[in-house]
């Protein structure tokens, strides 16, 4: 009798997180069926246009300079670890005292550390700059020809074929917007 006392106890702590559980499941439940729309999806007439950025990215003068700049800085980068490492090894031969390679070693991490954000941060910057360039071209370009949607025709996962057959193609039209706007740049004074 002393040993079903425990038993009990078990069983009823089973049973009422078991119910603490499913009153949690209830309660969660309906955020995890947020995907069923309140109303009835109805149709749309919209004018649908796209882009290819990969095209557009590749047709802009300042990318292909931001990235001969990354190319350049990647090489400087890797010639810098070359040139740590050479010292490195050098002062083992050498056998200098373990501290200060390690000292050495320590010093190498943090400069090529420091160097690589850097580099990731002109690279983000280029990037970001560029992707609102191409917004910015591609919203004057869907107000000049009434266009409601404008997508990027590589950043489509599903129903792509839909936009691709019955959308705009206005990536030439983005593309020669910012041939322009570059060219405007070139002409102001500095």
């Amino acid at each position: 009798m002393h040993n079903q006392a425990p038993e009990r106890k078990q069983l009823k702590l089973l049973i009422i997180s078991t119910v603490f559980l499913i009153l949690g499941c209830a309660a969660v439940l309906p955020s995890f069926s947020a995907d069923t729309p309140d109303k009835p999806l109805e149709s749309l007439t919209i004018k649908v246009g796209y882009f290819n950025f990969g095209k557009i990215r590749s047709g802009i003068p300042e990318v292909a300079n931001s990235e001969a700049i990354r190319i350049n800085a990647e090489a400087q980068l890797r010639k810098d670890v070359e040139t740590w490492n050479s010292k490195l090894l050098k002062m083992r031969e050498e056998k200098k005292p373990a501290d200060e390679i390690e000292k050495t070693k320590q010093e190498a991490q943090a400069v090529v550390r420091a160097k690589q954000e850097a580099l990731a941060q002109l690279v983000e910057s280029a990037n970001l700059s560029v992707r609102v360039r191409v917004a910015q071209a591609a919203e004057a370009e869907a107000r000049a020809r009434n266009i409601d949607l404008v997508v990027d025709g590589q950043g489509l996962y599903a129903g792509g074929q839909k936009i691709f057959d019955h959308g705009v193609d206005i990536t030439q039209a983005v593309l020669k917007r910012l041939l322009a706007e570059s060219e405007e740049k070139q002409k102001l004074p500095r």
